[in-house]
């Protein structure tokens, strides 16, 4: 994969309705740019393990594997997504040791683009709960300005206090 230039986008993509829809829109707002669409994925081994009906010890640091696996196969899906939308797009899984909208932060300050683009809602887990808590996190963080597309209705663009 070759490193998006300064004037790439970077589209959050988890596998959900949400980000796929922000793909899209995407697509529709730069028409032929390069994007990179990121997926994050967070390790099971973090949890440690855990007894299964009392008599079976699972190790999830032997299962990690899995969540990286899930991780590389969203993203290409999301890079397929991109590139019926019209984009120029590569496809990257990262790790998250961390909350997931520090790895996203962290991949924007490497790659530096012109915009990050992501759903109001995606597919992680317990966070799903908290309405938008990796968005809001990001626009908060990120010292890129950060599109926030939420599944139905008008895009919100939000810049870091920092901006």
């Amino acid at each position: 994969m070759s490193s998006p230039h300064n004037d790439a986008l970077i589209l959050c993509y988890d596998g959900s309705t949400g980000a796929k829809h922000a793909i899209q829109l995407a697509g529709s707002l730069f028409p032929g740019e390069e994007a990179l669409v990121l997926t994050v994925w967070q390790p099971l081994s973090g949890m440690g393990s855990f007894a299964w009906a009392g008599t079976t010890t699972i190790n999830l640091a032997d299962i990690d594997h899995v969540p990286a696996d899930d991780g590389c196969r969203i993203a290409e899906e999301g890079r397929q997504v991109a590139r019926d939308a019209g984009l120029a797009a590569e496809a990257v899984a990262v790790e998250a040791p961390g909350p997931v909208w520090q790895a996203i932060v962290k991949v924007a300050d490497r790659h530096r683009p012109a915009v990050v683009v992501m759903g109001s809602r995606g597919l992680s887990g317990v966070r799903s709960m908290l309405i938008g808590s990796v968005s809001n996190a990001v626009i908060h963080h990120a010292h890129q300005p950060t599109l926030v597309v939420p599944t139905n209705g008008n895009p919100s663009i939000g810049t870091s206090p920092g901006q």
